[in-house]
């Protein structure tokens, strides 16, 4: 059974979770050994912040394509498919640590992080002067604490990313805001529901299961998606459902079955009915299509 490559970092065998709780390097370090393109790729246990200051190109992430052009940070969850295709030489720096570490303390601190640790984001941002970015000093710290090693490295450092990501949500939703719209309570439900279906996607759970997690009715619920995400409660999961299972028929040779199994359907009939009335196209359809170049 072939899967997804899955890295400790990229061209490296993973090792055990308690091998490594950060790694700080710069971009063209790894990205130009490869001719500055990064195959495909996973990363079981570990989330990446890359801090583009210089260059360009694109990102894979999911099956989605992204643009990317300095200065930008772009944030990558564990078990998320990514690559890199760089339009020649870029600079800038590479943050990898435990995520699960992670979670755990936000869960306790900063529940709002939950998030930005478990979602794919490209976060653009001004050209400030070097006395200017206020993440300079954040990743200098990092890349100190990296290299020292010193007594209680590990709390060390997970307090340096913590202070990182609260940075990065901040610059985030200023990013994202409009003028003159406030980000208030429908802002962070709809964070709270993301949050839970990236959860529980997998056990198929009723939308009445999210309404009572969130402390909200049926309708408020309903309300909620179509103002935030313009579809339905149900439609959100599915399309959480969807994106794991187009992964996976893209980036793995695990068999039918085995994906659906993974995904939480009972039989692969089911889950191929499921994937069909999404998407026009069987699982095999979908695969073959992706291996011939035409998705």
């Amino acid at each position: 059974m072939n899967k997804i490559p899955s890295y400790a970092l990229y061209g490296e065998a993973a090792q055990p979770v308690w091998h490594e709780s950060l790694h700080v390097e710069t971009i063209s370090n790894r990205s130009g050994a490869y001719d500055w393109s990064i195959e495909p790729h996973r990363h079981d246990s570990q989330l990446q912040i890359l801090y583009l200051q210089q260059g360009g190109g694109r990102v894979l992430c999911d099956s989605v394509h992204l643009a990317a052009h300095a200065p930008c940070i772009i944030q990558i969850p564990a078990q998320s498919v990514h690559g890199f295709d760089w339009q020649g030489p870029v600079e800038g720096k590479v943050v990898t640590a435990l995520q699960q570490p992670l979670e755990s303390v936000a869960e306790l601190l900063a529940p709002g992080l939950l998030p930005l640790l478990r979602n794919r984001r490209l976060i653009e941002l001004p050209h400030w002067s070097a006395t200017e970015d206020p993440l300079l000093p954040l990743f200098a710290a990092l890349e100190e604490e990296y290299l020292t090693r010193g007594r209680e490295h590990t709390a060390c450092s997970t307090a340096l990313l913590l202070a990182l990501l609260v940075q990065i949500l901040r610059l985030g939703e200023s990013a994202a805001a409009e003028p003159g719209q406030p980000r208030g309570r429908r802002s962070q439900q709809i964070r709270q529901f993301r949050e839970q279906v990236e959860i529980h996607f997998r056990s198929h759970r009723p939308v009445s299961d999210y309404a009572d997690l969130l402390g909200m009715t049926l309708a408020t619920l309903g309300r909620l998606c179509q103002e935030r995400l313009g579809m339905s409660p149900l439609a959100a999961i599915n399309a959480r459902l969807l994106l794991e299972a187009r992964r996976e028929l893209a980036y793995s040779s695990r068999s039918i079955k085995e994906i659906a199994h993974d995904l939480g359907f009972s039989d692969e009939g089911y889950f191929s009915r499921f994937f069909r009335r999404h998407t026009r196209l069987t699982p095999s359809e979908f695969r073959n299509q992706v291996r011939q170049g035409q998705l």
